[in-house]
């Protein structure tokens, strides 16, 4: 699935369909440039699976805990090298549970467990344009 994100409503909409298609436990693997909006959308996606407090990206305690109707656990990963760091920082205690939103995940890509589901997010001119490959449509 490819979509342009035109606005923060698309954006929104966008994320409260792929939320309905995620079936825990589940990693979700986002890529995309610094900027590109994968803190957006996964703010939207917590809201729409029951959160409703603030989401913040965790780059420095590198892992935020949200409740919602499902545990979501929300991982960024910029600081980290590469996979063997998950061990360190309790990754594999979460990841058959939960819904896992993995920011940065090239850098840890050999690592992630479970059911993945890849979202990249990238400049597409003035808007965004997602692609999700597992996904044919929202």
């Amino acid at each position: 699935m490819e979509k342009i994100l035109k606005n923060l409503d698309d954006t929104e909409k966008t994320a409260r369909a792929f939320a309905r298609r995620l079936e825990p436990p589940v990693t979700v693997a986002f890529t995309g440039q610094l900027g590109a909006g994968k803190s957006t959308f996964i703010k939207y996606l917590c809201s729409a699976m029951g959160y409703d407090g603030l989401v913040t990206s965790p780059t420095f305690s590198i892992m935020n805990e949200y409740r919602g109707s499902v545990p979501i656990y929300h991982y960024d990963m910029y600081r980290l090298s590469g996979a063997d760091a998950l061990y360190d920082i309790g990754f594999y205690d979460f990841c058959d549970s939960g819904v896992s939103l993995v920011e940065w995940s090239e850098n840890v890509a050999d690592g992630l467990c479970g059911d993945i589901i890849h979202v990249d997010i990238s400049y597409f001119g003035e808007y965004r344009k997602i692609v999700i490959p597992e996904i044919d449509e929202l």
